[in-house]
This record gives C-alpha cells, sequence and structure tokens, in this order.
C-alpha cells in the first residue's frame, strides 16, 4: 500500500498552484520540466559568455522549485531527504551567483574559493546527506550489500584518484585545498554511486526517481572529474561540457523530485539473501588487497603515491570488510538458529525450543499450563487428500491455536498431529477458559482441496502442582490427552481431559 493512501487530499488547502495540492497525476508537469531543462544544455555550449551565465542559473535556479513541488507532495514522515537536497540546492545557487559576481561583476580570474568554495562545500555535505538518507531508507534491509557496494565504490575512488586525478592536479600545481577537496567530492559520490547501484540492482521493479537520482550522482561525478582534469587552477575558462555536466546533475535532481515513484523510492526496499558463499569470501578477501596493490602499481609505474590517502582508505576498508563477515556469519548463525528451533511447516516453535521455554518458565517459580493436544482423523486427511493436504490442515490448526493464546503463550508443533501449547502465570481456571476458546475455532470446517473437512480433538491439561521437570509435565498432558481419546465420543468435536496431581480427571 503507497503512503499516499493515508493522506487526505481533500483536506489540503488549495492555493493559487493547485497542482501542488492534489495527488500527484500526468507527467505533463516533469515532461515540461525536462523538455525545458533539456533545451537548455543543448543550446548552453552555442551561447555567448552572458548567455552561458543566464541560461545556467536559469536551470540551476528552476530545479529548486522542483523540488519544493516534491516536497509539498511527499507525507510529512518522508521528507528530510528533500529537505536536505533543498538545502544543497540553495547552497549551490549561492555558490554559482557568487562566482559569476567574482568573474563578471568583479573581473576576477576565477571565482573559486572564499565564499563560492564555502557555499559549494555546504552544498555538497547537504546533498549527501539527502542521498544518504534515501539510501538508508530504502536499504534498510539490505545492509551487507551496501557495504559491499561501499566497499567496491571505495576501492573505484581510490583507483580513479591515484592514476588520474592526483597525478595531473600536481603537474598543473593544483593548490592543497584544491587537490584536499576534489578528493573528498570524488570519495563520496563514487560512494553514493555504488550504493544506489546497488539499490537499483535488487529493486525488483523499475522505479524512475531511482534511475533519476542515480543519473543525477553520476553526471556530478562526471563534472567534479571533467573539472579536475580540464580546468586550470585560478582561471574561470572551462569547456561547455563540464558545466553541462552539472546542468544534467541538476536536471536530474529536479526529475527525482517531481517523479511520481518518489514515495515508493522512500519506501523500505527488498531484503536478497545474504550468504558467507565462497565468492562472496574472495570477493572481501580482494578488497582487503585492493589499495595496497593500487600503491603498489603506481610506484611501479614511477608516479608518486598519497600516501595519506592510501593508509585512510586502508583504515576505513579493513573495519567495512571485518564487518561484513561478522554481519553475514551472524545472519547465518541466526538463520540456523531460527531452523533448528522452529517446526518448517507450521513455523511454530519445536518439540526443543518448546522444552527450552517450559524449562525455564519452571525455574522461574512460575505457574504454567500445559495443553497437549492431538488431532482425530487426521490420518484420513492424510490417505484422501496427500501430504500436501495434511500440510494445509496443520498449518490451519496452527493459526487457529495462535489465535486463542495470550501474548507470551507458546503454540508448538510436537510433530505428526500433536500440538502442546504452554501458558505462563496461568491457572486451572485459566486453562478451562483457554479450551472453551479452542473449541469455539475448532467448530468451522477445515477446507482441503476446496472441500470441507470436520476433525475431531482431544486435549490433555496438566499444570505444575508439585516439583517435577518439564518432561514429566508433558507426559502428564500426554497422558490426559490419550484418556480424551480413549473416552471420547464419536464424531467431531472437542474431548477434554484435566491431569491433576492425583488422577487424571474427564473434562467437558
Amino acid at each position: 500500500m503507497s503512503v499516499f493512501d493515508g493522506v487526505d487530499w481533500t483536506a489540503r488547502r488549495a492555493g493559487r498552484y493547485r497542482g501542488l495540492h492534489q495527488e500527484p497525476g500526468g507527467l505533463g508537469l516533469s515532461v515540461g520540466y525536462l523538455v525545458l531543462c533539456g533545451v537548455g544544455i543543448v543550446v548552453y555550449p552555442y551561447l555567448s559568455d552572458v548567455q552561458k551565465m543566464v541560461d545556467f542559473l536559469l536551470l540551476s535556479f528552476a530545479t529548486v522549485p522542483a523540488v519544493m513541488i516534491g516536497l509539498n507532495r511527499t507525507p510529512a514522515g518522508h521528507r528530510k531527504p528533500f529537505w536536505f537536497l533543498l538545502a544543497a540546492l540553495v547552497s549551490f545557487n549561492a555558490s554559482n551567483v557568487a562566482w559569476y559576481w567574482y568573474v563578471f561583476a568583479m573581473r576576477l580570474p576565477s571565482g573559486d574559493g572564499g565564499v563560492v568554495g564555502l557555499f559549494a562545500a555546504l552544498g555538497q555535505v547537504f546533498m549527501f546527506a539527502g542521498a544518504i538518507t534515501i539510501v538508508v531508507r530504502r536499504g534498510r534491509d539490505d545492509v551487507g550489500g551496501l557495504i559491499d557496494a561501499t566497499i567496491v565504490s571505495m576501492v573505484a575512488g581510490g583507483v580513479l584518484w591515484n592514476f588520474l586525478l592526483l597525478p595531473h592536479l600536481r603537474d598543473v600545481g593544483a593548490p592543497a585545498i584544491s587537490q584536499v577537496s576534489t578528493c573528498v567530492m570524488v570519495f563520496m559520490l563514487t560512494g553514493i554511486f555504488g550504493c544506489l547501484v546497488r539499490l537499483l540492482l535488487t529493486a525488483r521493479e523499475f522505479i524512475p526517481a531511482l534511475w533519476f537520482l542515480l543519473a543525477a550522482m553520476g553526471s556530478s561525478l562526471v563534472g567534479v572529474v571533467s573539472v579536475a582534469l580540464v580546468v586550470v587552477p585560478g582561471s574561470s575558462d572551462r569547456p561547455a561540457y563540464t558545466d553541462m555536466a552539472y546542468l544534467a546533475g541538476y536536471t536530474a535532481v529536479g526529475l527525482t523530485a517531481l517523479a511520481r515513484s518518489v514515495v515508493r523510492l522512500l519506501q523500505p526496499g527488498p531484503a536478497p539473501t545474504d550468504e558467507l558463499s565462497k565468492e562472496r569470501l574472495l570477493f572481501l578477501g580482494l578488497a582487503l588487497c585492493a589499495m595496497p596493490a593500487v600503491g603498489s602499481a603506481s610506484e611501479l609505474l614511477g608516479r608518486n603515491v598519497d600516501t595519506t590517502l592510501l593508509a585512510v582508505n586502508t583504515a576505513a576498508v579493513t573495519p567495512l570488510v571485518m564487518l561484513r563477515i561478522w554481519s553475514v556469519w551472524s545472519e547465518r548463525v541466526r538463520v540456523l538458529r531460527y531452523q533448528a528451533s522452529v517446526d518448517p511447516v507450521t513455523n511454530l516453535p519445536n518439540r526443543a525450543e518448546f522444552l527450552r521455554r517450559l524449562d525455564a518458565a519452571l525455574a522461574a517459580g512460575r505457574p504454567v499450563v500445559v495443553l497437549f493436544c492431538d488431532l482425530d482423523g487426521f490420518k484420513n486427511v492424510n490417505d484422501r487428500y496427500g501430504h500436501a493436504g495434511g500440510d494445509q490442515v496443520l498449518v490451519d490448526m496452527a493459526g487457529r491455536l495462535r489465535g486463542c493464546v495470550r501474548p507470551g503463550d507458546t503454540v508448538s508443533r510436537f510433530g505428526g498431529d500433536e500440538f502442546v501449547i504452554l501458558c505462563v502465570d496461568a491457572q486451572r481456571d485459566d486453562a478451562t477458559e483457554l479450551c472453551r476458546r479452542i473449541e469455539r475455532v475448532f467448530r468451522p470446517p477445515f477446507i482441503v482441496a476446496g472441500e470441507p473437512v470436520r476433525l475431531g480433538a482431544s486435549i490433555g491439561v496438566a499444570w505444575n502442582d508439585r516439583p517435577e521437570d518439564g518432561e514429566r509435565l508433558i507426559r502428564r498432558a500426554d497422558t490426559a490427552m490419550y484418556t480424551a481419546k480413549q473416552d471420547r465420543r464419536a464424531g467431531p468435536g472437542l474431548q477434554i481431559c484435566l491431569a491433576t496431581s492425583e488422577r487424571v480427571t474427564p473434562g467437558s
């Protein structure tokens, strides 16, 4: 169910821009925005410098109302990513205006640094926060996969930085602060890009908003890399395609906000199977040695190695790999423990788990009641409908019994057609009331292969009115159940016997 289903659209006040206060409908707004930005990007290389400035600012500012529309359309509990994106766009636009002011109004050779750099850094931080919020929301059930994507992205970012960007920035004499900022942006963008690719691969559905966000991060990464490679530090001259890459990123952010699928993007995604396979171990091992291998390759090629980055990257990847191994191993242990304690047909606790809970309650000195239930006529169901029909009855029976007990009580399948119920902090009167509930839910027939089937049941009840362990208490309930089975009337229905400290007493 979409989160839009919980929004009262008729209660939202209608304003001047009526379309902003309605449930997202057609694609008109997104298509119009895409056409406007597409035309602006295509004609950008053919404009004069002043026209380029106007075009760039127009398209970058157009993203702000697009994100505001997305913010207004999204239910209140899902708006945090849009607030971050809006803050990022405001910061980026302030940086753009300041840059053009320095270059065109003050006639400086470049607008980089100072206020421009401060707003650009704030924009990167807010953009990173918004993207991370989306990744965390969407991928909260795929933490392991996101860790893998982060590891791969850090390795890819390290290769890109050490082999391509760092040598060039050193050759052109880029300031240290420029190198550091470029390095941080590259690793941030590659990390987010890798996580978004992971979300895309595990989506199991087409989510246009996810594709747009991926395009936004990819375009931004292309812009950062191209500026670092072709723009001379301290100069305002740059090829048109560098600005076009940034404009494509702005456009993609706006399309992300306008897309009707953005609400699905903000919902938790599927939880892929996470196993500690040989391939996964090989991948994690290669990730550990990737950055040292990059450093060694740089040395062999006669290039300067960024030893600080190499150390930081290795120090960051190693804990991630160890965390990944631990998470996969712990998940495997959890699954094995679950399989060892749960009946595979009914998903009820099995005999071993029931005994553990019963012994724990008895050791704590708590009064307990045990009901041992056996289906009468179940063999005929197996003979007529096969084991699939029998399993269908067992699953139905498990659901009916679960609906009878209190929170904290345990319904267990002991094997075959035997079920055992543990009621903690319960007395004989509580057991009597529980039997009445079971009798009521037993009245409707079971449906097997589309046919109604009526079955009987025998229940033995015992409570800990004497010092004894769990096995003996279950044995008394089992004996009472067999007494009920022997004394039962012919035909479907419920027969109950109570096991006291002195005798087994038939019940009603």
